[in-house]
């Protein structure tokens, strides 16, 4: 198993930098930005212990790995507004500064300040330019110049989740050796599991020991589901239909980047510096607006060998109804084609709930459905920008 990265202050330590970082000049930081410090210093972005440098970037937009040829496929860089950038000089420790919650953060030893043009980052990255992309639109509102160096961690921010959930990855790697599971399955998700999600989680379940269903918590697009919807859902979803004693629940607290293939590999990354030994890779992994073709997050695997990732993709087709069979099929199994199937996506879950409509019980448990017209009641299920 890879060494996690820690670069989180404690202690005297904690105390000394505190005591320091007063008397620096401030860069401060939006939210994403904070959480992107948040997991630099708890190893969730392990190997990277800052803000990547130029050869860096241009490396993980180009080749998918970093400078050294280590695989990592979206750039974690800080963009800052030029004239700020302007007044630090390299070899210089800045204080990095939660500006929304008027708070400290951590500490930044500036190694380089340099340029990107974020038309090309966009093409490579998010294989688009169009502003109507989340992801391109919020990158290319950070602006062209990036500071670069290794962080410090000193103060938390305020967690998105309750404290059970909001686990790092060394808590995650203990609770599994606790378990006893030797192999895990990572699932991402950006929303409450329907049926189709909970196929696709029982097929890792019988293929390793346990499974970590793993949401984003974090900066999402409008119509996507809010923090307290997918966990209390998801444990209501666990009580009844998962075996207790083989699934996990915790929370990735970090932006959703949208950008298909590269953001499958990198929840894959992710998801082996938590302890999963297995990662499931569906259809339109990360995708959004139809900008990716639906199986590419299983082809960027191609590109890679499992002992370089440290983790084996499970590359496994899309699940739909199937009116004849009468039961959960993918196109690899069913031979009744698209007009037996009934789709299955969080799309489709997303509207009927927006209209006040029960998703049928061939879509998603009753008591998930129930549930999340429910809060749709009073407002409380989706992001609204």
């Amino acid at each position: 198993m890879n060494e996690l990265v820690d670069r989180r202050l404690l202690g005297d330590a904690c105390v000394e930098a505190t005591e320091r970082a007063a008397g620096l000049r401030r860069l401060p930081l939006d939210s994403n930005q904070v959480l992107d410090v948040e997991k630099i210093a708890n190893g969730t972005f392990s190997p990277l212990t800052g803000f990547s440098g130029s050869k860096d970037y241009r490396s993980v937009c180009e080749d998918m790995r970093l400078a050294d040829g280590t695989p990592w496929s979206i750039p974690i860089i800080l963009q800052v507004p030029s004239a700020l950038a302007a007044e630090f000089s390299v070899g210089e420790e800045v204080h990095l500064w939660n500006d929304t919650e008027d708070r400290s953060s951590g500490l930044l030893t500036v190694e380089e300040i340099y340029e990107i043009d974020l038309t090309e980052q966009a093409e490579k990255v998010y294989g688009t330019t169009e502003r109507a992309h989340p992801g391109v639109d919020r990158m290319m509102q950070g602006g062209t110049t990036c500071v670069a160096g290794p962080v410090w961690l000193l103060t938390h921010s305020e967690s998105l989740i309750p404290p059970a959930y909001d686990l790092d990855p060394a808590h995650v790697r203990a609770e599994i050796a606790n378990r006893g599971w030797k192999t895990v399955t990572g699932f991402q998700t950006r929303n409450l599991g329907h049926k189709a999600h909970e196929h696709l989680q029982k097929v890792g379940l019988e293929l390793t020991d346990g499974l970590l269903i793993h949401p984003l918590i974090g900066w999402k697009k409008p119509g996507d589901m809010l923090p307290e919807i997918i966990l209390e859902g998801y444990e209501l979803l666990m009580e009844h239909y998962y075996p207790k004693d083989r699934v996990m629940l915790a929370g990735l607290t970090t932006a959703m980047r949208y950008a298909g293939p590269r953001e499958a590999l990198f929840h894959s990354i992710i998801r082996r510096n938590f302890g999963c030994t297995h990662f499931i890779v569906g259809r339109d992994h990360a995708g959004v607006g139809g900008y990716y073709e639906k199986y590419a997050g299983h082809r960027v695997f191609d590109r890679f060998t499992t002992d370089e990732l440290g983790i084996i993709p499970l590359r496994l087709h899309g699940p739909s109804y199937c009116k004849v069979c009468d039961e959960i099929v993918t196109e690899a199994i069913c031979p009744h084609g698209p007009d037996g199937w009934v789709d299955i996506s969080g799309t489709e879950v997303r509207a009927m709930v927006g209209r006040g409509e029960c998703p049928p019980s061939e879509i998603m448990r009753p008591e998930i459905a129930r549930f999340l017209v429910e809060k749709a009641k009073v407002g409380a299920v989706f992001f609204e920008g």
